[in-house]
């Protein structure tokens, strides 16, 4: 199934935003929840392998906009054989951007792609955080790629692919982690590296870019909480 959403964040000039495409098709539903919030809502089953979803935001100066979901998107296989499904959300931002969706799980014999692609001009801020686990309880582990990569006024500031599951390059069971986060801030002052337990932080260019792994999920959140220099829920809390 081919999905398409399309969300546009604008300022009024009177310092307010404004939402003047919300839209989508297919497997997802879109919403908007707050004033410069919108939430993600599936209606259907999947993401199934071959399914296509394609997330497209936009953000003008001086508009902010969160991006959420209302539950974890837990990947299925196909029947059969089946190419992986994959999710890209390609972002123009040039005010504030907050993407913080709900975790994948990605169930046993399953394969899915996801990508992240933004383009920031100007004074622009982005933070967005990836959060997956391989399996549901008691189930072996599906295989997920992820591919983020972000660049500023045309220059690439952080350019990354892991691949965490069977047949990935690094997958080494059984000790091998099910659980992986993953957080990019970008437009506040640039950090000093960091490490902890599975846990690290990087400097980038005015910001960030934070990863934990993990057997648990929430082991992995409280891990990369132990490195950020701020907690992870106050990173994906919605600028109001």
């Amino acid at each position: 199934m081919r999905t398409l959403v399309e969300v546009v964040a604008r300022c009024d000039g009177r310092g307010r935003t404004v939402l003047p495409v919300v839209r989508a098709s297919g497997q997802l539903a879109v919403r908007r929840t707050g004033p410069a919030t919108v939430h993600l809502v599936a209606t259907a089953f999947g993401p199934l392998g071959g399914d296509d979803v394609e997330i497209r935001l936009v953000v003008e100066a001086g508009a902010r906009l969160g991006v959420h979901s209302v539950a974890a998107a837990v990947v299925l296989p196909a029947r059969g054989h089946s190419p992986p499904s994959r999710q890209v959300v390609r972002a123009e931002v040039a005010g504030v951007l907050h993407l913080a969706p709900e975790p994948t799980v990605v169930t046993a014999r399953a394969d899915h792609r996801a990508e992240l692609h933004a383009q920031l001009s100007g004074h622009a801020e982005l933070t967005a955080t990836e959060q997956v686990l391989l399996g549901r309880v008691g189930e072996e582990p599906g295989r997920w790629t992820g591919t983020t990569r972000v660049e500023q006024d045309g220059r690439p500031l952080v350019h990354t692919t892991i691949g965490l599951g069977p047949g990935a390059p690094a997958w080494l069971p059984p000790v091998a982690p099910r659980a992986y986060v993953s957080t990019v801030s970008i437009g506040g002052p640039q950090s000093e590296v960091a490490t902890g337990v599975d846990a690290v932080r990087l400097p980038l260019p005015g910001g960030w870019v934070g990863t934990a792994w993990a057997e648990e999920l929430h082991e992995a959140v409280t891990r990369l909480a132990s490195v950020t220099p701020r907690p992870v829920d106050e990173l994906v809390e919605v600028a109001r």
